[in-house]
């Protein structure tokens, strides 16, 4: 069962012209990639601030637990955050045609 607002139903019956639907799936791929360089930068860091500690959790040596399962559930959250915030449902064939260039 989907989880829908009356006003998000109000959004996704609003017609998007051709240009507006690429703006937005434009936004969605750059806090996509902003996502991707978040969770690396994460993954880098536990590895190179925990690679010197002698600790261990799970049986295995803390940075490689930190980066793995730490990555894994931020990634988790931040794909959560992405659908809410940034994402939106439209169709992509639904109307107008992109608009015609004129050859002068």
């Amino acid at each position: 069962m989907e989880r829908t607002s009356i006003g998000s139903m109000q959004k996704m019956s609003q017609k998007l012209d051709y240009r507006e639907k690429f703006r937005i799936m434009d936004r969605e791929a750059a806090a996509t990639l902003a996502l991707a360089v978040i969770i690396m930068a994460f993954f880098w860091l536990a590895v190179f601030l925990l690679k010197d500690s002698a600790e261990t959790l799970l049986a295995m040596p803390l940075w490689f637990t930190v980066s793995c399962i730490g990555g894994y559930l931020l990634s988790i959250a931040g794909v959560i955050f992405l659908v809410r915030r940034f994402f939106r449902n439209f169709d992509l064939g639904e109307e107008q045609e992109p608009p015609k260039e004129s050859r002068s």
